[in-house]
């Protein structure tokens, strides 16, 4: 039988010899390399950029509050509009940033933009944060419904009930009654009891240290405890009603303590100047002193006792106010007399506050800010 011949490869189809070029399969390696690492590039560029609006916007936002505090101090209420802040010179910012700014003259939420960044600042809760303003309800339960057992420091003027109400202090566990009462505002139906400290999950801790026992003083924060009458309640205990001192005298405090511990204002000094804020103060963060200058003593003694000026009985009824006297280097009064603190200024030596007794109500009465007075809070 004849052999088969070999086969041999056809020239045409012989196996390429490589050479210098790429193939298709390395062509597209390269290229998928090459998007790979300008999208790196991008990535890294927007990286920076950000970084840059998100320390421009913060930088901007605390110049806008430190503006919005002095318009505070020198006309007592924060700006009704962005346009009437600084002087009526505005809150405009360069580089392309944007304000939105919302007010109720009390407090105020400010909010910075620039590009795709936004942080805000609330002075209810005295916190930044990313992102806008909140203009929703606050409150207890996230839906601005507010219940017993609920935290003082989520409670506003326009989510209080008018109906009694125990809400607790974030800061100590303290539990107060607190109430919408007939002329509009929500009080604390208790005396103040906060020593200082806590826990600060709405940046409103102060620090405080015991003055009982000792000297009286303008320039330091004290408070003073009314031996047997500060048996404080802590959340679930509802506080006491009693308005005779068996129940919750409070602490007292001393103006410099009552205004916040201002340290660097007349708030803690013989002086009239540096005019101290009227939106700082030792109330729970929402929370501030009445205010003299705006009427809230009168018009609360009108709404609930008449507008009397020789009987404290609607006060004790509506409002369960506490006889408490005060502390000038000892207790005086106890039980006779009482005296809460206004945030309103009188004179170097002297500050506003309510004054009371079962003859007479004085809402625009004054003492010696270096006296230890009860003090209760309204919301704003």
């Amino acid at each position: 039988m004849a052999r088969r011949a070999s086969r041999t490869t056809p020239n045409h189809l012989a196996e390429p010899q490589r050479g210098a070029g790429f193939t298709i399969v390395e062509l597209l390696i390269v290229i998928v390399v090459i998007a790979i690492l300008a999208t790196i590039t991008v990535v890294s560029y927007n990286g920076v950029v950000n970084q840059a609006n998100e320390t421009a916007v913060k930088s901007d936002l605390q110049t806008l509050t430190s503006i919005l505090e002095l318009d505070s101090i020198t006309s007592g209420s924060y700006p009704a509009t962005a346009n009437a802040a600084n002087g009526g010179r505005g809150l405009a910012l360069n580089g392309g940033r944007t304000v939105a700014y919302t007010s109720t003259g009390d407090t105020y939420c400010v909010a910075v933009t620039g590009g795709s960044i936004t942080f805000s600042y609330d002075s209810t809760t005295r916190r930044t944060v990313s992102g806008a303003c909140d203009v929703g309800g606050g409150g207890g339960g996230g839906d601005g419904t507010i219940a017993d057992g609920s935290v003082i420091q989520t409670i506003t003027a326009a989510n209080c009930l008018t109906t009694r109400t125990r809400a607790v202090d974030a800061r100590d566990n303290h539990t107060y009654w607190v109430q919408k009462l007939a002329d509009g505002k929500c009080w604390m139906l208790t005396n103040l009891g906060y020593a200082g400290g806590g826990t600060n999950t709405y940046a409103d801790v102060k620090s405080l240290a015991n003055g009982t026992g000792g000297s009286t003083t303008y320039t330091a924060a004290r408070y003073y405890v009314v031996p047997g009458t500060t048996n404080f309640t802590t959340e679930p205990t509802a506080p006491s009603i009693s308005t005779d001192g068996t129940g919750q005298y409070g602490y007292f405090y001393n103006w410099c303590a009552a205004m916040g511990a201002q340290t660097s204002t007349s708030a803690c000094a013989n002086a009239t100047t540096p005019t101290p804020s009227t939106t700082i103060s030792i109330c729970p963060a929402g929370w501030r002193l009445p205010r003299v200058s705006s009427g809230d003593f009168s018009a609360l003694n009108t709404a609930i006792n008449g507008g009397s000026a020789t009987t404290d009985a609607g006060l004790r009824t509506g409002w369960l106010t506490q006889r408490t006297g005060w502390w000038d280097s000892g207790f005086k009064y106890l039980g006779s007399d009482g005296n809460y603190w206004s945030s309103t200024q009188s004179s170097a030596t002297n500050a506003y506050q309510l004054n009371f007794g079962s003859s007479y109500v004085y809402p625009a009465d004054d003492d010696y800010k270096l006296y230890g007075l009860a003090v209760r809070c309204v919301a704003v």
